[in-house]
């Protein structure tokens, strides 16, 4: 019988919060926990907050910091947590954020002489430019991220388009696509969930919908959804939009619906869906709008295609890599007036619009079982390639 693989998770944030990156590294240790020796290393949450997860976690000590809205941890002082992690016997360490926890990380596989890899998920230069307010400054920050990743014996992405960003950070190591999927079952009953969707929201059977997902803050561009989509209700068309998800950009973009003159029925924001209610709501939408050009991947894409809902992405975009123009999707130009004028073109045939989502749940769909297999089978042959070495 071979031993066990002995694996740490670790993240700078982590559950009860929740955005695509915890998404990403939670479904993993679902998946992977069974069947491998699992730690997971990430910083304590709310005084309240008891993990009550099947796998195994150690919290460190964290604060809480107001202009990120999030926990921040600073395990090299926590004393405590050194001494349990310095004796978790370990294969590997595979680490999902480049922060304080990756300094940690870093410093503990040296000591164990096990191999230490990480997933790139996010597009930092954004972030930085938008915190800092100077591009130079942000412009050496991202480099420094990029020094840090280059401690590491190989970095995990999702594409060819988020490669070269991580090669403009300035890494110059090995890297390895894998995929990202999700955690919902393939859609065998979009008929039944469309009409309980209608019934509970009091949608019109063949009123259109339009969906957004995640979080809502300025770099998703949900601004740029709400200003398409004033140009497609004055060329006639009517519809439902509905933003799903919570985050501190909600109260303008409401403010912004209304200055646009839509009504509450034409743009809705129920705020944070529980997991249970997406499938009325992915499975009752035409389109997914998802013109990001700061995601490197969206989660939500794979979601969608999971109840044949296709989704409208930017051309070029790292959010839309992947997706097939009129097969599995849609690929618009940027620029308001040419998002809106695809979402026109799209559901002016409905029949094709349908033939889309099918196909998407074909080409787009992956089962985060299967992308943790693929991960294993990496992360076993990483710690072969560090043995012959």
């Amino acid at each position: 019988m071979d031993k066990k693989l002995k694996i740490i998770e670790a993240m700078d944030a982590y559950l009860p919060d929740v955005d695509g990156v915890i998404n990403c590294m939670h479904n993993y240790c679902l998946n992977m926990y069974k069947d491998v020796d699992l730690n997971v290393l990430v910083p304590k949450n709310r005084k309240d907050y008891v993990d009550k997860q099947p796998y195994t976690i150690h919290r460190c000590k964290s604060t809480f910091i107001p202009i990120v809205n999030d926990y921040y941890g600073f395990p090299n002082s926590d004393k405590e947590f050194k001494k349990i992690a310095e004796n978790i016997d370990c294969d590997i360490i595979h680490v999902h954020s480049p922060f304080n926890m990756a300094k940690f990380a870093l410093k503990l596989a040296k000591k164990k002489n096990v191999p230490i890899v990480a997933t790139f998920h996010s597009n930092f230069r954004p972030i930085f430019r938008k915190a800092v307010g100077s591009k130079l400054i942000a412009e050496m920050m991202v480099r420094h991220i990029g020094r840090r990743y280059n401690k590491f014996d190989e970095i995990f992405l999702c594409s060819p388009l988020v490669e070269k960003q991580l090669r403009s950070f300035g890494y110059t190591g090995k890297v390895t696509y894998l995929p990202f999927g999700t955690d919902f079952k393939l859609c065998t009953n979009k008929d039944e969930l469309r009409t309980l969707a209608n019934e509970k929201f009091g949608i019109d059977p063949d009123e259109l919908v339009f969906i957004f997902v995640g979080r809502v803050q300025k770099l998703k561009r949900i601004d740029f959804i709400l200003r398409s989509l004033k140009l497609v209700k004055d060329r006639g068309i009517k519809f439902r939009f509905y933003v799903i998800g919570k985050g501190p950009y909600t109260k303008k973009l409401q403010k912004l619906s209304k200055k646009l003159g839509f009504t509450d029925k034409e743009v809705v924001f129920p705020g944070f869906v529980d997991r249970d209610g997406f499938p009325q709501l992915y499975a009752r939408a035409d389109l997914l709008l998802f013109p990001s050009l700061y995601d490197n991947f969206g989660l939500v894409k794979v979601e969608a295609a999971s109840f044949q809902t296709p989704g409208v992405y930017i051309d070029g975009s790292c959010a839309g890599y992947g997706v097939t123009d009129g097969v599995d999707g849609y690929l618009s130009q940027d620029g308001k007036e040419n998002f809106a004028s695809r979402i026109c073109e799209i559901v002016s045939d409905r029949e094709k619009l349908k033939e889309v989502g099918i196909t998407a749940s074909k080409n787009l769909y992956i089962t985060w079982e299967d992308c943790t297999k693929i991960l294993l089978k990496r992360l076993n042959e990483i710690i072969e390639e560090k043995k012959g070495k």
